[in-house]
């Protein structure tokens, strides 16, 4: 492979820079140009150090940075892509586990998964490189545009769903009419992982509102809107009223003061997706009473991470069909295109971001 422009980090140190670099192992049958590459909380926690179990690639000094991606097709040996498509590449690789054999790898239980960007593999932030088809989704509506760089964090919100719906079996979660009517859920966040959990979770049923330490601007007020949204702004609000009973609570930021805060207000059989990852964010007293309301409500709290491909399928099915519905809403999420080259975007996040993006074209 000839060098490339690529933003690197030394995992898990942190840093970032954007350099040349040959990347000797890159492989596939299909070689990719991005257009979009989306930026995250992953990606700018790495650049600080802040997590932990990041990792380079065996061999190599740094690590390509970057999992969210909307790529074109600019070369293909395989049947199932033709130059010109648009893909979105599968971020988790297997390992050895039966879970990562049978196609799930978000479920190892070895640790020998690989994520692109991440954990020990190459990321996408970089000119060009190539990929194995069976590591491609395709992008058949070709309405979404660049909306097509959520199907990645969109991904992960299909998975934490499909937890959420194997836990409630467990118990009568509906109401007496088999639906989440007046039922509760509460994200905390306002990132686009954030919206895309509130978009599902009003898709569901519950009355669903977003919680975050401060207000919001026009297009996350619009957004809240257009998709029946409750908006809290937590340093006005501190808590909801003694009554208020959360059935699903979703936490994007990590911040363990903030999830134990909205835990004792859960109601009875209720379940908390803890999908945030922060391992810088202040630690936080549990105390042997909140272990009580825990237990004694049969309060389930389930971690989630990354998805499968066929999450990546369902994922653009929601997006299409929230597009389609709201009249292309979701491009209003993509709010800030910076250029290749710029590392400023990894340490400051620009005022009433929910999904910034490199436009690479």
């Amino acid at each position: 492979m000839p060098e490339v422009n690529a933003y690197v980090t030394n995992a898990p140190k942190g840093g970032i820079n954007f350099k040349k670099v040959q990347i000797n192992d890159d492989e596939g049958n299909v070689t990719l140009r991005p257009v979009l590459t989306g930026i995250c909380g992953t990606d700018r926690g790495m650049v600080r150090g802040a997590l932990s179990f990041a990792y380079n690639p065996e061999g190599y000094a740094y690590e390509v940075i970057g999992h969210e991606s909307l790529c074109e097709v600019i070369d293909s040996e395989s049947e199932l892509f033709s130059k010109g498509d648009r893909v979105v590449p599968i971020v988790r690789r297997p390992g050895d586990c039966p879970n990562c054999r049978i196609g799930r790898p978000d479920n190892c239980s070895d640790g020998k998964k690989h994520e692109a960007g991440i954990t020990g593999l190459h990321g996408f932030m970089r000119e060009s490189f190539k990929e194995f088809d069976y590591n491609l989704v395709k992008v058949l509506d070709n309405s979404l545009g660049n909306v097509a760089v959520l199907t990645e964090p969109m991904k992960n919100v299909v998975k934490a769903f499909e937890v959420f719906d194997r836990i409630r079996t467990r118990f009568v979660f509906e109401n007496e009419r088999s639906t989440f009517l007046g039922k509760h859920a509460v994200v905390i966040g306002t990132g686009s992982e954030a919206f895309l959990y509130a978009f599902t979770a009003v898709d569901y049923g519950f009355a669903t509102h977003m919680i975050n330490r401060h207000p919001i601007g026009p297009t996350e007020t619009k957004l809240c809107d257009t998709f029946g949204i409750e908006f809290i702004d937590s340093s006005k609000n501190p808590s909801f009223p003694e009554n208020f009973k959360i059935d699903l609570l979703v936490d994007t930021s990590g911040d363990p003061g903030t999830i134990f805060k909205y835990i004792r207000q859960m109601n009875h059989n209720a379940i908390a997706i803890l999908f945030g990852t922060n391992g810088k964010a202040p630690s936080t007293e549990v105390s042997g009473e909140d272990i009580d309301f825990i237990i004694e409500r049969n309060i389930t709290l389930a971690g989630s991470v990354d998805a499968a491909m066929i999450h990546y399928l369902k994922g653009l099915d929601y997006l299409s069909k929230w597009n389609r519905r709201y009249d292309g809403i979701l491009n209003t999420m993509i709010t800030k295109e910076f250029k290749p080259g710029d590392v400023d975007l990894f340490s400051k996040k620009p005022v009433g971001e929910i999904k910034s993006v490199i436009k690479w074209n």
